[in-house]
């Protein structure tokens, strides 16, 4: 009876291994780009910034590189819509659970007068002690703002209030690289979010 050579078996396991290497590989790479081209980068918008923030330091925006951003502009004292959109930031986290750890939400005001940084740092908090506030002069909030489209108007409330913003709500889903990828409204599902998060995470590095 003829037998294989010991050294023939092996070179034979190896390269079948290394096939299926190659096509789970290749595979994974098709299934995160169909993923990917759903989320296309969007050139229209964005860019980076730098702002005061809850950190206790300045935030760079470059140095959240290598986390998916979720970022929201409001103001502290806004009665219904800014809160809205914090809870459900904050149950995203919760969605990502361990992914949570590559993500970052970030809260911009536009209400520098009233959000000092101790009281956004608190209103933040509130929320999820994960989130970062950020806030700024007039003129670094209206760049920031002008660069993702973000449109807001001072207005009177005739109450006690005093006054508030009309403003617009999106949630800016950023990638690894900074770059927006896709705006939420207040529509979306939180689970929506949380998978198009991880789409992101799992395609970094990868393309």
């Amino acid at each position: 009876m003829n037998r294989f050579p010991l050294g023939r078996i092996i070179s034979l396991v190896v390269i079948v291994l290394a096939l299926l290497v190659a096509l789970l590989a290749g595979w994974r790479y098709f299934v995160l780009s169909r993923a990917a081209d759903a989320l296309p980068v969007n050139t229209r918008m964005g860019g980076d910034f730098v702002l005061p923030s809850t950190r206790d330091a300045p935030l760079d925006l470059r140095q959240l590189r290598g986390k998916v951003v979720l970022l929201n502009f409001g103001f502290a004292s806004c009665p219904d819509v800014c809160p809205t959109v914090l809870a459900r930031l904050r149950q995203v986290i919760g969605e990502l659970g361990p992914d949570a750890a590559r993500a970052q939400v970030v809260f911009v005001s536009f209400d520098p007068a009233r959000d000092t940084m101790a009281h956004l740092k608190g209103y933040v908090a509130h929320f999820h002690p994960g989130i970062i506030g950020a806030t700024g002069s007039d003129a670094e909030i209206a760049a920031v703002a002008k660069k993702y489209g973000v449109v807001y108007l001072k207005e009177d409330m005739g109450s006690a209030a005093g006054y508030g913003f009309a403003h617009s709500d999106y949630i800016y889903l950023l990638d690894t690289e900074g770059r927006v990828r896709k705006l939420y409204d207040n529509q979306a599902p939180t689970t929506q979010i949380s998978a198009d998060v991880r789409t992101l995470l799992a395609a970094d590095g990868v393309f």
